[in-house]
């Protein structure tokens, strides 16, 4: 099993398949790590895709008060910032 740095690591590695680095946000998620997500969400240079990934990961990994933080700061951008809201909403 790898760690939550690992699991980062892989997440933002241009070398890893596709697959592989879903399953890292994946991991991440499952492991609770809220921060490493939010960084994740927040990274310009990343695939819009992983970034809602990320994002999404953070909803169903109890990460709702930095969601809301990240929501309310409103530095996310669009699309991403009303998925943020959205994902408060429901």
């Amino acid at each position: 099993m790898s760690s939550a740095k690992q699991d980062f690591q892989t997440a933002v590695d241009k070398g890893p398949s596709r697959d592989e680095r879903e399953d890292a946000i994946d991991s991440l998620a499952a492991s609770g790590a809220c921060d490493k997500l939010a960084i994740l969400v927040q990274m310009g240079g990343l695939d819009g895709a992983l970034r809602r990934r990320a994002l999404n990961s953070m909803a169903n990994a109890g990460c709702g008060d930095l969601l809301r933080t990240l929501a309310a700061d409103g530095g996310l951008g669009e699309p991403l910032q009303s998925d943020a809201e959205s994902l408060l909403d429901e």
